[in-house]
């Protein structure tokens, strides 16, 4: 036998070697692949459950978010109504304050800065000071016994006590006068 022969039957045995020594390592590295596979399906299997637990809280807030949103919605309907009835409440109270102003005949109730105090007329005329005078923020007034006896007595705001008598333009207390 020629040696060129042995020397190509001893490359082919060497090439059939090498190709089982690959084909047995690609089949290892198959095998580990498919163990990797069903370790990370066993995995994501026991996660299945979590996921289930997870979309149930998930779900369970996310109703609990459209039930606080719609009584959210509720509420600001009730508010709204509520302050659309105190507007009208106030406006009635504005409405008996200006006739009040309009039969008095010492309130210019046509005067360009004319404004009836919606807030400070309630606390105003409750309580007159004593000697019969009415005084208030809206506007000063002078005792009911008449303009020429003595000045009428009103509080500052700082709560001192001012005199003053109507003056004839506008009805209002003009502090120091006489």
């Amino acid at each position: 036998m020629p040696t060129w022969l042995i020397w190509v039957i001893v490359v082919v045995v060497v090439l059939v070697i090498a190709a089982l020594v690959i084909a047995m390592a690609g089949k290892r590295r198959t095998e580990q692949r498919r163990g990797r596979a069903e370790e990370l399906r066993q995995e994501a299997s026991a996660h299945a459950s979590g996921l289930s637990e997870s979309q149930r809280q998930a779900d369970e807030l996310r109703a609990k978010a459209d039930l606080a949103k719609t009584e959210a919605e509720r509420l600001e309907e009730r508010a709204a109504t509520a302050e659309q009835g105190h507007q009208v409440e106030q406006a009635g109270y504005e409405d008996k304050l200006r006739e009040a102003d309009r039969l008095d005949p010492e309130v210019d109730h046509n005067a360009a800065d004319y404004s009836p105090d919606v807030w400070n007329d309630e606390s105003s005329d409750a309580a007159p000071p004593a000697g019969g005078a009415v005084t208030g923020p809206r506007h000063a007034q002078t005792s009911t016994t008449g303009a020429s006896e003595a000045p009428a007595t009103e509080t500052s705001a700082t709560g001192t006590p001012t005199t003053g008598t109507p003056t004839a333009a506008d009805g209002e207390t003009t502090r120091g006068e006489r």
